[in-house]
């Protein structure tokens, strides 16, 4: 079995456990000692009016530019999608296939990253329709290495459905042949839940 193979068994495997921790949680939650019966009202404590919380799912368009700051410098550009599974309100697990438009030795390169990404987004108040979105992602570069990005950023809630995010820090970090390069750069995120 290959080190790609085994890379991929260990993020599934991580993947598997973090789904069944967090809907264990969830169930727990709602099924739980002092669970709400159907009849009462669930409006105290209740998700902001322009967030759709009934959708489980939500489908995102990404754009981002990564600068380097290590050796010479470089510019990377980043295009894609992602498809998110919401536990909660606030954590959401999902996967991102993207076009990456790299530099190369020889100039400029062309790439495929796909990666998972975990993301805990803070509510500004009960009926804010801002958010804090923290996230965490990790995937693999095919003929560089792995990467790993970090992101901090801001949502707004423009409708129910449709999400405007601005990741403003976005350190990433990239193994390309066995050396680690960095680079800091910015997102433009809508996202969408049916």
């Amino acid at each position: 079995m290959g080190a790609l193979t085994k890379r991929v068994l260990r993020w599934l495997s991580l993947a598997t456990s973090a789904v069944a921790l967090l809907r264990a949680t969830k169930a727990q939650a709602e099924g739980g000692a002092g669970a709400v019966p159907n009849d009462v009202d669930r409006s105290i404590g209740a998700a902001p009016s322009g967030e759709n919380r009934g959708a489980r799912v939500r489908f995102a368009l990404q754009v981002e530019p990564a600068f380097g700051l290590t050796g010479d410098g470089f510019y990377n550009q980043l295009a894609g999608a992602r498809v998110d599974y919401r536990f909660t309100d606030q954590i959401a697990l999902g996967g991102y296939l993207g076009y990456a438009n790299l530099h190369g030795k020889d100039g400029r390169a062309h790439n495929v990253l796909p990666y998972l990404n975990l993301e805990y987004r803070l509510r500004l108040g009960e009926k804010s329709a801002f958010g804090l979105p923290l996230a965490w992602g990790s995937g693999y570069l095919p003929n560089n290495g792995p990467f790993l990005r970090l992101s901090a950023g801001v949502s707004y809630a423009v409708s129910p459905h449709i999400d405007v995010v601005v990741a403003l820090f976005t350190p990433t970090f990239w193994i390309v042949h066995d050396r680690t390069v960095i680079s800091l750069g910015a997102a433009l995120e809508i996202s969408y839940a049916p």
